[in-house]
Protein backbone atom coordinates (compact mmCIF):
# COMPACT_ATOMS: atom_id res chain seq x y z
CA UNK A 1 0.00 0.00 0.00
CA UNK A 2 1.41 3.39 -1.03
CA UNK A 3 2.03 6.31 1.34
CA UNK A 4 -0.72 8.23 -0.43
CA UNK A 5 -3.22 5.45 0.18
CA UNK A 6 -2.18 5.26 3.82
CA UNK A 7 -2.65 9.02 4.21
CA UNK A 8 -6.06 8.77 2.54
CA UNK A 9 -7.16 6.05 4.96
CA UNK A 10 -5.92 8.02 7.95
CA UNK A 11 -7.60 11.20 6.71
CA UNK A 12 -11.00 9.58 6.22
CA UNK A 13 -10.67 7.68 9.49
CA UNK A 14 -9.95 10.90 11.38
CA UNK A 15 -12.75 12.72 9.57
CA UNK A 16 -15.21 10.00 10.52
CA UNK A 17 -13.97 10.32 14.10
CA UNK A 18 -14.73 14.05 13.94
CA UNK A 19 -18.33 13.43 12.81
CA UNK A 20 -18.74 10.75 15.48
CA UNK A 21 -17.38 13.08 18.16
CA UNK A 22 -19.73 15.87 17.07
CA UNK A 23 -22.64 13.45 17.13
CA UNK A 24 -21.61 12.20 20.56
CA UNK A 25 -21.37 15.73 21.95
CA UNK A 26 -24.75 16.76 20.57
CA UNK A 27 -26.55 13.65 21.79
CA UNK A 28 -25.23 13.93 25.34
CA UNK A 29 -25.75 17.68 25.67
CA UNK A 30 -28.54 18.40 28.19
CA UNK A 31 -29.40 14.70 28.06
CA UNK A 32 -31.05 14.69 31.48
CA UNK A 33 -32.47 18.20 31.39
CA UNK A 34 -35.69 17.55 29.48
CA UNK A 35 -38.84 16.43 31.20
CA UNK A 36 -39.57 12.70 30.84
CA UNK A 37 -42.29 11.68 28.44
CA UNK A 38 -44.93 9.08 29.17
CA UNK A 39 -43.28 6.52 26.90
CA UNK A 40 -39.92 7.03 28.60
CA UNK A 41 -41.57 6.24 31.93
CA UNK A 42 -42.82 3.07 30.23
CA UNK A 43 -39.26 2.13 29.27
CA UNK A 44 -38.03 2.59 32.83
CA UNK A 45 -40.91 0.79 34.49
CA UNK A 46 -40.77 -2.27 32.26
CA UNK A 47 -36.96 -2.38 32.06
CA UNK A 48 -36.80 -2.47 35.85
CA UNK A 49 -39.29 -5.36 35.77
CA UNK A 50 -41.96 -3.69 37.90
CA UNK A 51 -44.66 -2.85 35.39
CA UNK A 52 -47.44 -0.55 36.52
CA UNK A 53 -50.08 -2.78 38.09
CA UNK A 54 -48.72 -2.21 41.58
CA UNK A 55 -49.62 1.48 41.78
CA UNK A 56 -52.73 2.05 43.92
CA UNK A 57 -55.88 3.43 42.31
CA UNK A 58 -58.77 5.36 43.88
CA UNK A 59 -56.53 6.44 46.72
CA UNK A 60 -54.45 9.53 47.49
CA UNK A 61 -50.84 8.35 47.53
CA UNK A 62 -47.46 9.92 48.27
CA UNK A 63 -44.90 10.57 45.57
CA UNK A 64 -42.70 7.60 46.58
CA UNK A 65 -45.65 5.23 46.12
CA UNK A 66 -46.41 6.77 42.74
CA UNK A 67 -42.83 6.38 41.55
CA UNK A 68 -42.26 2.93 43.05
CA UNK A 69 -42.08 1.27 39.58
CA UNK A 70 -38.96 3.35 38.88
CA UNK A 71 -36.94 1.95 41.79
CA UNK A 72 -34.19 -0.60 41.22
CA UNK A 73 -34.79 -4.04 42.74
CA UNK A 74 -31.64 -6.21 42.51
CA UNK A 75 -33.72 -9.39 42.81
CA UNK A 76 -35.55 -8.75 39.53
CA UNK A 77 -34.02 -10.44 36.49
CA UNK A 78 -34.49 -10.45 32.70
CA UNK A 79 -37.21 -13.11 32.82
CA UNK A 80 -39.26 -10.79 35.05
CA UNK A 81 -38.85 -8.04 32.45
CA UNK A 82 -40.16 -10.32 29.71
CA UNK A 83 -43.07 -11.46 31.87
CA UNK A 84 -44.12 -7.89 32.65
CA UNK A 85 -43.97 -6.87 28.99
CA UNK A 86 -46.06 -9.81 27.86
CA UNK A 87 -48.56 -9.20 30.66
CA UNK A 88 -48.96 -5.43 30.49
CA UNK A 89 -47.60 -4.11 27.19
CA UNK A 90 -47.33 -4.72 23.47
CA UNK A 91 -43.58 -4.35 22.86
CA UNK A 92 -40.94 -7.00 22.09
CA UNK A 93 -38.39 -7.35 24.89
CA UNK A 94 -34.89 -6.96 23.44
CA UNK A 95 -34.37 -3.26 24.13
CA UNK A 96 -35.97 -3.46 27.56
CA UNK A 97 -33.67 -6.33 28.52
CA UNK A 98 -30.63 -4.33 27.37
CA UNK A 99 -31.83 -1.33 29.36
CA UNK A 100 -32.39 -3.60 32.37
CA UNK A 101 -28.74 -4.67 32.37
CA UNK A 102 -27.59 -1.15 31.51
CA UNK A 103 -29.33 0.27 34.57
CA UNK A 104 -27.84 -2.44 36.76
CA UNK A 105 -24.34 -1.50 35.60
CA UNK A 106 -24.62 1.87 37.32
CA UNK A 107 -25.19 2.87 40.88
CA UNK A 108 -28.03 5.33 41.13
CA UNK A 109 -30.31 6.36 43.93
CA UNK A 110 -33.31 8.09 42.39
CA UNK A 111 -35.56 8.30 39.37
CA UNK A 112 -33.68 11.25 37.86
CA UNK A 113 -30.42 9.29 37.63
CA UNK A 114 -32.30 6.34 36.14
CA UNK A 115 -33.77 8.57 33.45
CA UNK A 116 -30.35 9.91 32.43
CA UNK A 117 -28.81 6.44 32.39
CA UNK A 118 -31.64 5.01 30.28
CA UNK A 119 -31.35 7.92 27.84
CA UNK A 120 -27.59 7.43 27.62
CA UNK A 121 -28.06 3.93 26.19
CA UNK A 122 -30.30 5.31 23.44
CA UNK A 123 -27.79 8.11 22.82
CA UNK A 124 -24.95 5.60 22.41
CA UNK A 125 -26.93 3.64 19.85
CA UNK A 126 -27.58 6.96 18.10
CA UNK A 127 -23.83 7.57 17.98
CA UNK A 128 -23.28 4.05 16.58
CA UNK A 129 -25.53 4.96 13.67
CA UNK A 130 -22.91 7.48 12.43
CA UNK A 131 -20.15 4.98 11.52
CA UNK A 132 -22.88 2.52 10.53
CA UNK A 133 -24.32 4.85 7.87
CA UNK A 134 -20.73 5.52 6.71
CA UNK A 135 -20.21 1.79 6.22
CA UNK A 136 -23.54 1.40 4.39
CA UNK A 137 -22.76 4.20 1.93
CA UNK A 138 -19.19 3.00 1.41
CA UNK A 139 -20.54 -0.47 0.61
CA UNK A 140 -23.36 0.80 -1.58
CA UNK A 141 -21.63 3.52 -3.57
CA UNK A 142 -17.91 2.67 -3.23
CA UNK A 143 -17.42 6.37 -2.51
CA UNK A 144 -15.71 7.80 0.57
CA UNK A 145 -17.13 11.24 -0.24
CA UNK A 146 -20.71 9.97 -0.14
CA UNK A 147 -19.96 8.00 3.02
CA UNK A 148 -18.46 11.05 4.76
CA UNK A 149 -21.33 13.36 3.83
CA UNK A 150 -23.90 10.80 4.98
CA UNK A 151 -22.02 10.34 8.27
CA UNK A 152 -21.94 14.11 8.77
CA UNK A 153 -25.66 14.38 8.05
CA UNK A 154 -26.39 11.59 10.54
CA UNK A 155 -24.18 13.24 13.18
CA UNK A 156 -26.01 16.58 13.11
CA UNK A 157 -29.50 15.41 12.08
CA UNK A 158 -32.06 17.11 14.38
CA UNK A 159 -34.36 14.12 13.96
CA UNK A 160 -31.60 11.67 14.82
CA UNK A 161 -30.64 13.69 17.90
CA UNK A 162 -34.28 13.88 19.01
CA UNK A 163 -34.59 10.08 18.87
CA UNK A 164 -31.22 9.64 20.61
CA UNK A 165 -32.32 11.73 23.58
CA UNK A 166 -35.42 9.59 24.18
CA UNK A 167 -35.11 6.56 26.45
CA UNK A 168 -36.70 4.37 23.79
CA UNK A 169 -35.81 1.65 21.30
CA UNK A 170 -35.73 3.72 18.11
CA UNK A 171 -31.97 4.27 17.81
CA UNK A 172 -31.22 0.56 18.25
CA UNK A 173 -33.83 -0.11 15.56
CA UNK A 174 -32.03 2.38 13.30
CA UNK A 175 -28.78 0.44 13.74
CA UNK A 176 -30.58 -2.79 12.75
CA UNK A 177 -32.15 -1.02 9.74
CA UNK A 178 -28.76 0.19 8.52
CA UNK A 179 -27.37 -3.34 8.94
CA UNK A 180 -30.33 -4.89 7.11
CA UNK A 181 -30.04 -2.38 4.24
CA UNK A 182 -26.35 -3.22 3.99
CA UNK A 183 -27.29 -6.88 3.56
CA UNK A 184 -29.89 -5.90 0.97
CA UNK A 185 -27.37 -3.89 -1.05
CA UNK A 186 -24.76 -6.65 -0.83
CA UNK A 187 -27.26 -9.33 -1.89
CA UNK A 188 -28.52 -7.32 -4.86
CA UNK A 189 -24.94 -6.61 -5.92
CA UNK A 190 -24.26 -10.35 -5.98
CA UNK A 191 -27.34 -10.92 -8.09
CA UNK A 192 -26.37 -8.12 -10.43
CA UNK A 193 -22.97 -9.78 -10.93
CA UNK A 194 -24.70 -13.15 -11.48
CA UNK A 195 -23.07 -14.66 -8.39
CA UNK A 196 -24.82 -16.49 -5.59
CA UNK A 197 -25.54 -14.66 -2.35
CA UNK A 198 -23.13 -16.22 0.18
CA UNK A 199 -24.66 -18.45 2.83
CA UNK A 200 -22.97 -16.43 5.57
CA UNK A 201 -24.71 -13.28 4.27
CA UNK A 202 -28.05 -15.11 4.26
CA UNK A 203 -27.54 -16.13 7.91
CA UNK A 204 -26.39 -12.68 9.01
CA UNK A 205 -29.33 -11.04 7.25
CA UNK A 206 -31.82 -13.38 8.95
CA UNK A 207 -30.21 -12.73 12.35
CA UNK A 208 -30.31 -8.95 11.89
CA UNK A 209 -33.93 -9.00 10.77
CA UNK A 210 -34.91 -11.20 13.71
CA UNK A 211 -33.17 -8.86 16.14
CA UNK A 212 -34.91 -5.92 14.49
CA UNK A 213 -38.33 -7.50 15.04
CA UNK A 214 -37.35 -8.30 18.64
CA UNK A 215 -36.58 -4.61 19.12
CA UNK A 216 -39.63 -2.95 17.57
CA UNK A 217 -42.61 -4.37 15.72
CA UNK A 218 -42.49 -1.52 13.20
CA UNK A 219 -39.32 -3.17 11.90
CA UNK A 220 -41.78 -5.36 10.01
CA UNK A 221 -42.44 -2.30 7.83
CA UNK A 222 -38.73 -2.27 7.00
CA UNK A 223 -39.00 -5.88 5.86
CA UNK A 224 -42.09 -5.03 3.82
CA UNK A 225 -40.31 -2.14 2.12
CA UNK A 226 -37.27 -4.31 1.38
CA UNK A 227 -39.53 -6.97 -0.10
CA UNK A 228 -41.23 -4.44 -2.36
CA UNK A 229 -37.87 -3.07 -3.45
CA UNK A 230 -36.62 -6.56 -4.34
CA UNK A 231 -39.88 -7.36 -6.14
CA UNK A 232 -39.52 -4.14 -8.11
CA UNK A 233 -36.07 -5.12 -9.30
CA UNK A 234 -37.18 -8.59 -10.25
CA UNK A 235 -40.00 -7.03 -12.25
CA UNK A 236 -37.45 -4.76 -13.89
CA UNK A 237 -35.42 -7.83 -14.80
CA UNK A 238 -38.41 -9.47 -16.46
CA UNK A 239 -39.20 -6.30 -18.40
CA UNK A 240 -35.55 -5.89 -19.44
CA UNK A 241 -35.43 -9.54 -20.45
CA UNK A 242 -38.54 -9.21 -22.59
CA UNK A 243 -37.22 -6.00 -24.14
CA UNK A 244 -33.86 -7.63 -24.83
CA UNK A 245 -35.41 -10.54 -26.74
CA UNK A 246 -37.55 -8.15 -28.73
CA UNK A 247 -34.39 -6.38 -29.83
CA UNK A 248 -32.78 -9.70 -30.74
CA UNK A 249 -35.74 -10.72 -32.87
CA UNK A 250 -35.61 -7.43 -34.76
CA UNK A 251 -32.20 -8.30 -36.29
CA UNK A 252 -32.06 -10.12 -39.60
CA UNK A 253 -28.53 -11.47 -39.37
CA UNK A 254 -27.75 -14.39 -37.02
CA UNK A 255 -24.40 -12.77 -36.31
CA UNK A 256 -26.03 -9.51 -35.28
CA UNK A 257 -28.52 -11.44 -33.12
CA UNK A 258 -25.65 -13.22 -31.34
CA UNK A 259 -23.92 -9.89 -30.82
CA UNK A 260 -27.07 -8.39 -29.32
CA UNK A 261 -27.53 -11.33 -26.94
CA UNK A 262 -23.96 -11.07 -25.74
CA UNK A 263 -24.40 -7.38 -24.96
CA UNK A 264 -27.71 -7.90 -23.15
CA UNK A 265 -27.06 -7.68 -19.38
CA UNK A 266 -30.21 -8.09 -17.32
CA UNK A 267 -30.29 -6.73 -13.81
CA UNK A 268 -30.64 -10.21 -12.28
CA UNK A 269 -29.42 -13.67 -13.34
CA UNK A 270 -31.66 -15.86 -15.39
CA UNK A 271 -31.13 -18.76 -12.96
CA UNK A 272 -33.64 -18.99 -10.13
CA UNK A 273 -31.06 -20.51 -7.76
CA UNK A 274 -29.84 -17.08 -6.67
CA UNK A 275 -33.36 -15.92 -5.98
CA UNK A 276 -34.02 -18.95 -3.79
CA UNK A 277 -31.43 -17.68 -1.32
CA UNK A 278 -33.41 -14.45 -1.05
CA UNK A 279 -36.50 -16.55 -0.39
CA UNK A 280 -34.59 -18.33 2.38
CA UNK A 281 -33.88 -14.95 3.98
CA UNK A 282 -37.59 -14.18 3.91
CA UNK A 283 -38.51 -17.58 5.33
CA UNK A 284 -35.88 -17.39 8.06
CA UNK A 285 -36.99 -13.88 9.02
CA UNK A 286 -40.60 -15.05 9.14
CA UNK A 287 -39.65 -17.85 11.54
CA UNK A 288 -37.71 -15.35 13.68
CA UNK A 289 -40.71 -13.03 13.77
CA UNK A 290 -43.31 -15.70 14.55
CA UNK A 291 -41.88 -15.95 18.06
CA UNK A 292 -43.61 -12.69 18.91
CA UNK A 293 -46.89 -13.44 17.13
CA UNK A 294 -48.89 -14.12 20.34
CA UNK A 295 -48.05 -10.61 21.55
CA UNK A 296 -47.94 -8.78 18.21
CA UNK A 297 -51.41 -9.90 17.13
CA UNK A 298 -52.92 -7.76 19.90
CA UNK A 299 -50.97 -4.60 19.03
CA UNK A 300 -53.51 -3.05 16.67
CA UNK A 301 -56.35 -3.60 19.13
CA UNK A 302 -54.38 -2.42 22.15
CA UNK A 303 -55.67 0.58 24.07
CA UNK A 304 -52.08 1.83 24.03
CA UNK A 305 -52.29 2.41 20.26
CA UNK A 306 -55.77 3.92 20.16
CA UNK A 307 -54.34 7.42 20.03
CA UNK A 308 -53.19 6.97 16.42
CA UNK A 309 -56.65 5.85 15.32
CA UNK A 310 -58.09 8.25 12.77
CA UNK A 311 -61.43 8.71 11.08
CA UNK A 312 -62.04 9.36 7.41
CA UNK A 313 -63.44 12.83 7.80
CA UNK A 314 -62.40 15.40 5.23
CA UNK A 315 -60.01 17.14 7.63
CA UNK A 316 -58.24 13.86 8.37
CA UNK A 317 -57.51 13.15 4.72
CA UNK A 318 -54.98 15.91 4.16
CA UNK A 319 -53.41 16.29 7.61
CA UNK A 320 -50.85 13.45 7.29
CA UNK A 321 -49.24 14.99 4.19
CA UNK A 322 -47.88 18.21 5.77
CA UNK A 323 -46.79 16.20 8.79
CA UNK A 324 -44.80 13.90 6.49
CA UNK A 325 -43.02 16.90 4.97
CA UNK A 326 -42.30 18.35 8.41
CA UNK A 327 -40.63 15.15 9.62
CA UNK A 328 -38.67 14.80 6.36
CA UNK A 329 -37.27 18.32 6.61
CA UNK A 330 -36.17 17.88 10.22
CA UNK A 331 -34.19 14.81 9.25
CA UNK A 332 -31.78 17.28 7.61
CA UNK A 333 -32.16 20.62 9.39
CA UNK A 334 -34.26 22.59 11.84
CA UNK A 335 -34.28 26.08 13.34
CA UNK A 336 -35.85 27.33 16.60
CA UNK A 337 -39.63 27.23 16.13
CA UNK A 338 -40.93 26.07 19.53
CA UNK A 339 -40.90 28.06 22.76
CA UNK A 340 -39.49 31.14 21.05
CA UNK A 341 -40.86 34.66 20.46
CA UNK A 342 -43.01 34.99 17.37
CA UNK A 343 -40.44 37.05 15.49
CA UNK A 344 -37.78 34.34 15.95
CA UNK A 345 -40.21 31.66 14.85
CA UNK A 346 -41.11 33.62 11.72
CA UNK A 347 -37.49 34.37 10.84
CA UNK A 348 -36.51 30.73 11.43
CA UNK A 349 -39.34 29.55 9.20
CA UNK A 350 -38.38 32.00 6.44
CA UNK A 351 -34.74 30.90 6.50
CA UNK A 352 -35.75 27.25 6.46
CA UNK A 353 -38.01 27.79 3.45
CA UNK A 354 -35.23 29.64 1.61
CA UNK A 355 -32.74 26.83 2.20
CA UNK A 356 -35.35 24.22 1.29
CA UNK A 357 -36.19 26.01 -1.98
CA UNK A 358 -32.53 25.74 -2.98
CA UNK A 359 -31.87 22.34 -1.51
CA UNK A 360 -34.70 20.36 -3.12
CA UNK A 361 -33.69 21.11 -6.75
CA UNK A 362 -30.07 20.31 -5.86
CA UNK A 363 -31.07 16.96 -4.34
CA UNK A 364 -33.22 16.09 -7.36
CA UNK A 365 -30.35 16.94 -9.74
CA UNK A 366 -27.93 14.92 -7.64
CA UNK A 367 -30.21 11.87 -7.59
CA UNK A 368 -30.68 12.03 -11.37
CA UNK A 369 -26.92 12.15 -11.89
CA UNK A 370 -26.36 9.24 -9.51
CA UNK A 371 -29.01 7.17 -11.30
CA UNK A 372 -27.26 7.85 -14.60
CA UNK A 373 -23.87 6.86 -13.16
CA UNK A 374 -22.94 3.17 -13.73
CA UNK A 375 -21.10 3.05 -10.38
CA UNK A 376 -24.08 4.19 -8.29
CA UNK A 377 -27.07 3.27 -10.46
CA UNK A 378 -27.86 -0.02 -8.72
CA UNK A 379 -27.49 1.23 -5.14
CA UNK A 380 -29.42 4.46 -5.59
CA UNK A 381 -32.30 2.51 -7.12
CA UNK A 382 -32.22 -0.07 -4.30
CA UNK A 383 -32.24 2.54 -1.54
CA UNK A 384 -34.66 4.75 -3.43
CA UNK A 385 -36.99 1.83 -4.03
CA UNK A 386 -36.85 0.98 -0.34
CA UNK A 387 -37.59 4.61 0.63
CA UNK A 388 -40.55 4.95 -1.71
CA UNK A 389 -41.89 1.54 -0.69
CA UNK A 390 -41.71 2.48 3.00
CA UNK A 391 -43.59 5.72 2.40
CA UNK A 392 -46.20 3.85 0.34
CA UNK A 393 -46.68 1.38 3.22
CA UNK A 394 -47.13 4.25 5.66
CA UNK A 395 -49.78 5.82 3.43
CA UNK A 396 -51.54 2.47 3.01
CA UNK A 397 -51.71 2.02 6.79
CA UNK A 398 -52.96 5.58 7.29
CA UNK A 399 -55.62 5.66 4.60
CA UNK A 400 -56.43 1.98 4.35
CA UNK A 401 -56.23 0.85 7.96
CA UNK A 402 -57.10 4.07 9.78
CA UNK A 403 -53.91 4.21 11.90
CA UNK A 404 -52.27 7.59 11.42
CA UNK A 405 -48.56 6.89 11.80
CA UNK A 406 -47.81 10.46 10.76
CA UNK A 407 -48.97 11.77 14.15
CA UNK A 408 -45.71 10.80 15.83
CA UNK A 409 -42.36 11.77 14.34
CA UNK A 410 -40.67 8.82 16.07
CA UNK A 411 -42.39 6.23 13.85
CA UNK A 412 -40.58 7.54 10.78
CA UNK A 413 -37.33 5.96 11.92
CA UNK A 414 -38.33 3.15 9.53
CA UNK A 415 -36.93 4.95 6.47
CA UNK A 416 -34.72 7.57 8.16
CA UNK A 417 -31.35 5.87 7.34
CA UNK A 418 -32.28 5.43 3.68
CA UNK A 419 -33.25 9.11 3.44
CA UNK A 420 -29.87 10.16 4.91
CA UNK A 421 -27.99 7.88 2.50
CA UNK A 422 -29.83 9.19 -0.56
CA UNK A 423 -29.43 12.84 0.42
CA UNK A 424 -25.75 12.19 1.10
CA UNK A 425 -25.33 10.65 -2.36
CA UNK A 426 -27.13 13.58 -3.99
CA UNK A 427 -25.05 16.21 -2.17
CA UNK A 428 -21.82 14.37 -3.03
CA UNK A 429 -22.50 15.12 -6.70
CA UNK A 430 -22.29 18.84 -5.97
CA UNK A 431 -19.24 18.43 -3.75
CA UNK A 432 -17.34 16.52 -6.44
CA UNK A 433 -18.44 18.62 -9.42
CA UNK A 434 -15.17 20.25 -10.37
CA UNK A 435 -16.82 22.30 -13.12
CA UNK A 436 -18.65 24.33 -10.51
CA UNK A 437 -16.95 27.29 -8.90
CA UNK A 438 -16.18 26.47 -5.27
CA UNK A 439 -16.97 30.04 -4.26
CA UNK A 440 -20.22 30.17 -6.20
CA UNK A 441 -23.23 31.70 -4.50
CA UNK A 442 -25.44 29.43 -2.44
CA UNK A 443 -28.41 31.05 -4.16
CA UNK A 444 -27.32 29.18 -7.29
CA UNK A 445 -27.46 25.94 -5.31
CA UNK A 446 -24.32 24.50 -6.87
CA UNK A 447 -20.94 23.26 -5.77
CA UNK A 448 -19.54 22.83 -2.30
CA UNK A 449 -21.31 25.83 -0.72
CA UNK A 450 -24.69 24.10 -0.68
CA UNK A 451 -23.21 21.06 1.09
CA UNK A 452 -21.53 23.28 3.67
CA UNK A 453 -24.69 25.30 4.26
CA UNK A 454 -26.78 22.15 4.70
CA UNK A 455 -24.32 20.77 7.27
CA UNK A 456 -24.26 24.09 9.12
CA UNK A 457 -28.07 24.15 9.11
CA UNK A 458 -28.06 20.60 10.41
CA UNK A 459 -25.66 21.56 13.20
CA UNK A 460 -27.86 24.51 14.14
CA UNK A 461 -30.83 22.13 14.09
CA UNK A 462 -29.05 19.73 16.41
CA UNK A 463 -28.33 22.60 18.81
CA UNK A 464 -31.97 23.62 18.51
CA UNK A 465 -33.11 20.19 19.68
CA UNK A 466 -30.71 19.91 22.62
CA UNK A 467 -31.67 23.45 23.70
CA UNK A 468 -35.35 22.43 23.68
CA UNK A 469 -36.40 24.87 20.96
CA UNK A 470 -37.42 22.04 18.67
CA UNK A 471 -39.03 18.64 19.21
CA UNK A 472 -40.39 19.70 22.58
CA UNK A 473 -42.30 17.16 24.64
CA UNK A 474 -46.00 17.17 23.85
CA UNK A 475 -46.68 17.33 27.60
CA UNK A 476 -44.28 19.63 29.42
CA UNK A 477 -44.39 18.21 32.92
CA UNK A 478 -41.58 20.46 34.16
CA UNK A 479 -43.51 23.64 33.35
CA UNK A 480 -46.74 22.36 34.82
CA UNK A 481 -44.94 21.38 38.03
CA UNK A 482 -43.54 24.89 38.33
CA UNK A 483 -47.00 26.34 37.64
CA UNK A 484 -48.53 24.26 40.45
CA UNK A 485 -45.75 25.11 42.91
CA UNK A 486 -45.93 28.83 42.16
CA UNK A 487 -49.73 28.95 42.40
CA UNK A 488 -50.68 26.81 45.40
CA UNK A 489 -49.69 27.86 48.91
CA UNK A 490 -51.54 25.04 50.68
CA UNK A 491 -51.28 21.23 50.39
CA UNK A 492 -51.96 19.93 46.88
CA UNK A 493 -53.73 16.90 45.46
CA UNK A 494 -53.05 16.21 41.77
CA UNK A 495 -55.90 14.09 40.40
CA UNK A 496 -56.08 12.25 37.08
CA UNK A 497 -58.67 9.83 35.77
CA UNK A 498 -57.36 6.37 34.94
CA UNK A 499 -58.22 4.51 31.76
CA UNK A 500 -54.93 2.80 30.86
CA UNK A 501 -51.24 2.81 31.67
CA UNK A 502 -50.93 5.94 29.54
CA UNK A 503 -52.60 8.12 32.20
CA UNK A 504 -50.55 6.51 34.99
CA UNK A 505 -47.29 7.12 33.14
CA UNK A 506 -48.30 10.72 32.47
CA UNK A 507 -48.89 11.29 36.18
CA UNK A 508 -45.59 9.59 37.01
CA UNK A 509 -43.76 11.93 34.62
CA UNK A 510 -45.25 14.82 36.54
CA UNK A 511 -44.18 13.17 39.79
CA UNK A 512 -40.59 12.90 38.52
CA UNK A 513 -40.57 16.66 37.99
CA UNK A 514 -41.70 17.29 41.55
CA UNK A 515 -38.95 14.93 42.73
CA UNK A 516 -36.46 16.82 40.57
CA UNK A 517 -37.56 20.23 41.87
CA UNK A 518 -35.51 21.84 44.63
CA UNK A 519 -38.40 24.03 45.77
CA UNK A 520 -39.02 24.07 49.51
CA UNK A 521 -42.78 23.66 49.11
CA UNK A 522 -44.43 20.44 50.24
CA UNK A 523 -44.65 17.66 47.67
CA UNK A 524 -48.26 17.01 46.57
CA UNK A 525 -50.23 13.82 46.89
CA UNK A 526 -51.47 12.07 43.78
CA UNK A 527 -54.76 10.40 42.86
CA UNK A 528 -55.54 8.04 40.01
CA UNK A 529 -59.32 7.75 39.88
CA UNK A 530 -60.84 4.96 37.84
CA UNK A 531 -63.57 6.63 35.80
CA UNK A 532 -66.88 5.32 34.60
CA UNK A 533 -67.80 7.19 31.44
CA UNK A 534 -71.31 5.73 31.51
CA UNK A 535 -71.92 6.69 35.13
CA UNK A 536 -70.32 10.02 36.00
CA UNK A 537 -72.38 10.16 39.20
CA UNK A 538 -70.61 7.09 40.56
CA UNK A 539 -67.23 8.63 39.72
CA UNK A 540 -68.14 11.88 41.50
CA UNK A 541 -69.39 9.94 44.52
CA UNK A 542 -66.10 8.03 44.68
CA UNK A 543 -64.18 11.30 44.51
CA UNK A 544 -66.31 12.76 47.30
CA UNK A 545 -65.43 9.84 49.59
CA UNK A 546 -61.71 10.37 48.93
CA UNK A 547 -61.91 14.13 49.52
CA UNK A 548 -63.64 13.73 52.88
CA UNK A 549 -60.64 11.76 54.14
CA UNK A 550 -58.14 14.48 53.28
CA UNK A 551 -57.33 17.43 55.58
CA UNK A 552 -58.32 20.95 54.52
CA UNK A 553 -57.44 23.44 53.19
CA UNK A 554 -56.53 21.63 49.98
CA UNK A 555 -55.89 22.63 46.39
CA UNK A 556 -57.08 20.10 43.85
CA UNK A 557 -55.46 20.17 40.43
CA UNK A 558 -57.45 18.08 37.97
CA UNK A 559 -54.95 17.14 35.25
CA UNK A 560 -56.52 15.54 32.16
CA UNK A 561 -59.44 14.85 34.49
CA UNK A 562 -62.76 13.77 32.97
CA UNK A 563 -64.78 15.47 35.72
CA UNK A 564 -65.18 19.23 35.46
CA UNK A 565 -64.40 21.26 38.58
CA UNK A 566 -67.94 22.69 38.51
CA UNK A 567 -68.98 19.32 39.94
CA UNK A 568 -66.84 19.92 43.04
CA UNK A 569 -68.72 22.99 44.27
CA UNK A 570 -71.04 20.74 46.30
CA UNK A 571 -67.96 19.61 48.25
CA UNK A 572 -67.14 23.17 49.37
CA UNK A 573 -64.51 23.50 46.64
CA UNK A 574 -64.28 26.87 44.92
CA UNK A 575 -63.44 26.93 41.23
CA UNK A 576 -60.37 28.98 40.30
CA UNK A 577 -61.32 31.12 37.32
CA UNK A 578 -57.80 31.98 36.22
CA UNK A 579 -56.72 31.04 32.71
CA UNK A 580 -53.52 28.97 33.02
CA UNK A 581 -51.15 28.03 30.19
CA UNK A 582 -51.83 24.54 28.88
CA UNK A 583 -48.33 22.99 28.55
CA UNK A 584 -49.94 20.10 26.65
CA UNK A 585 -52.47 19.24 29.39
CA UNK A 586 -56.11 19.99 30.11
CA UNK A 587 -56.24 20.97 33.75
CA UNK A 588 -58.11 23.06 36.32
CA UNK A 589 -57.74 24.20 39.92
CA UNK A 590 -60.23 24.14 42.79
CA UNK A 591 -59.68 25.45 46.34
CA UNK A 592 -61.28 23.21 48.98
CA UNK A 593 -61.85 24.61 52.47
Amino acid sequence: MSDRQNKNIWFHGLLLLVWTSIGLGLRFTNLGAKSPSSIEISTLGFSLGHGFLGVSLDKAIAIDALLSPLQLDPTINASDVIHRLITESNHPPLYFILTHFWLKLFSWGNEIDALWIARSLSALFGVMAIPAIFALCKLAFRSLVIAQIAAALMAVSPYGIYLSQEARHYTLSIVWIIASLSCLVAAMSHQNRRTLVPIWLVCVWILINSLGIATHYLFSLVLGAESLAIAGFWLKYLLNKAEGFKKVESFDSPLSSLSSLSSFSPLFPLSSKGRWRIYIVGLGTLVGGLVWLPVARNVSESELTDWIQTSFQLSDLWEPIPRFFAWWITMIFLLPVEGTPLVITVVSGAIALLVLSRLLPAIVRGIKIQIASPSSHLSILILGGFLLSAIAIFLAIIYGYGKDLSKAARYHFVYFPAAIAIVGAALAVHWQNEQQNISSSFLKATGKPIVIVVLIMGLLGGMTVVSNYGYQKSKQADRLAVQIQNTSKVPVLIAMTYESHAQLRTLMALGVEFKRSSASLSVPKFLLLQSDRDNSGATISKLETILHRLPKPLDIWGVDFLIDNDDLEAFRCEKDERDFPGYGYRYWLSHCR
